[in-house]
């Protein structure tokens, strides 16, 4: 029923940590914990972590205002939402920012092992797109775009391509500046060499510095062996650092100084290493502003801004948004992206929806889609999630996240039960509860 895999629990309530782990570790999944947003980067940056259960108040910290950082760090990663109040307005902004799916507390733990199913295998569809891609050339497969705006950006990178000019990709969050910056690889001379990347987001200065530079063993605690950064990694090749704008002042001033020198020492170390890498960087941020307000090295600033090409976001470019749709529902559906598979309907909301998510956000909701709607089949309003025109997403009509997690938890009862004729012993402990339990849920179900 469940796949085994790697949980990261994120909440402040210890005891429910504790049962947690017991029920998912009984389940045969490997469980992390963080009670707060800094920890919670930290074990997502550091560790494989296939889905993350993340509390939607954590203190004076917000889910919501974690979990697109969380995301940032592993888009794959599942992310489920864990309220003890929960509204149909908190539930769709979750979804909109990437959660697979929003519950409310007191958790069931048929309900919950349903739903850590359906999460992995959301997990898996992404990891193996992700993984066509770059069996196919990810970085040098086309650009779906029929944007003058668009095409004057891919204009730009082709432009710096075959030159080792550090290259400032500026965009809102999910416009594609990874793409652009694996096109800008692919199309370089160092197209044979190593493509390697960092999010910068969320990452402790510590982390980010042992990332890019390595260390030796016993540089710090734990630092029980030498480690190579990713300047070794990609040597001779393309380093991609995505949301420089959150990188520490700290490691901004080391930054610079490969830049400009061309070497850098591990930490804890003294010998001088040479870095011939191409460096791309990347943000949604306003550097120019930061670096104005101090927060941002305005040294650092002025040698990345030496080539930035603005990537448009998708609400300026909406003659894209039908091109994309259908080459995503082609990648889902293991097909040839015919127009066929939109709807009248669909496409019309598809492009009176303003897309705050940009591309990353059209992605989910292809996904979705071709999730919901059988293969055959065009793509139907239905199988939409809310996109009003003109803006965000708003209150379903029809509530709630209570009726889906009736509807998984009785399907997770009916598949247990009959997995075991009926056997209520040998089904309860299939689920993890008690047989008192599971007749409760009999009873109430009508089973």
């Amino acid at each position: 029923m469940n796949t085994p895999g790697n949980i990261l629990i994120v909440d402040d309530d210890l005891s429910l940590i504790e049962s947690l782990t017991g029920l998912l570790e009984h389940a045969g999944h490997a469980v992390r914990y963080a009670c707060n947003g800094k920890d919670a980067l930290a074990a997502v940056g550091s560790h494989p972590t296939d889905l993350v259960l993340l509390d939607l108040r954590l203190g004076s910290e917000h889910g919501l205002d974690l979990l697109p950082r969380l995301k940032t760090l592993r888009p794959e990663m599942s992310v489920i939402m864990i309220t003890a109040l929960g509204t149909v307005e908190n539930a769709v902004e979750a979804m909109r920012l990437g959660a697979d799916n929003f519950i409310t507390k007191p958790l069931d733990p048929p309900q919950l092992l349903a739903i850590l199913a359906k999460g992995f295998e959301a997990r898996e569809l992404r990891h193996r797109s992700s993984r066509l891609e770059r069996l196919s050339g990810d970085g040098a497969r086309e650009i779906v775009t029929v944007s003058p705006a668009m095409e004057q950006a891919l204009n730009m990178i082709d432009t710096v391509a075959d030159r080792d000019t550090t290259v400032l990709l500026l965009g809102e969050t999910g416009t594609g500046k990874g793409m652009m910056a694996r096109r800008i690889h692919h199309t370089s001379r160092r197209s044979e060499q190593p493509f390697v990347e960092l999010n910068c987001a969320g990452l402790q200065p510590e982390l980010t510095e042992s990332e890019l530079f390595g260390h030796e063993r016993g540089a710090f605690t734990g630092a029980a062996e030498r480690k190579l950064g990713l300047f070794e990694a990609a040597h001779h090749g393309t380093l991609f650092l995505d949301e420089i704008g959150e990188m520490d002042p700290a490691v901004q001033a080391k930054l610079l100084h490969v830049l400009e020198e061309q070497h850098f020492r591990r930490l804890g170390g003294v010998t001088e290493i040479e870095a011939d890498v191409r460096v791309l960087v990347a943000t949604h941020r306003n550097l120019e502003a930061l670096a104005a307000e101090g927060t941002f090295r305005q040294d650092l600033f002025y040698r990345l801004n030496v080539f930035a090409v603005p990537i448009p976001p998708l609400r300026e470019r909406p003659e894209d948004i039908l091109p994309l749709a259908i080459r995503f529902l082609a990648e889902y559906r293991g097909g040839d992206g015919s127009s066929a598979g939109l709807s009248d309907d669909a496409a019309a909301i598809l492009q009176s929806y303003r897309w705050p998510g940009n591309v990353r956000e059209l992605r989910n909701v292809m996904e979705r889609a071709a999730i919901l709607c059988p293969a055959d089949a065009a793509i139907q309003p239905s199988h939409l999630p809310p996109l009003p025109a003109g803006g965000s997403p708003q209150q379903q009509p029809q509530p709630s996240s209570a009726v889906t997690m009736d509807d998984a938890e009785q399907r997770a009862l009916e598949q247990a039960l009959q997995a075991h004729d009926g056997n209520i012993q040998a089904a309860a402990r299939q689920l993890g509860v008690s047989r008192g339990t599971l007749y409760r849920k009999i009873r109430k179900y009508g089973l």
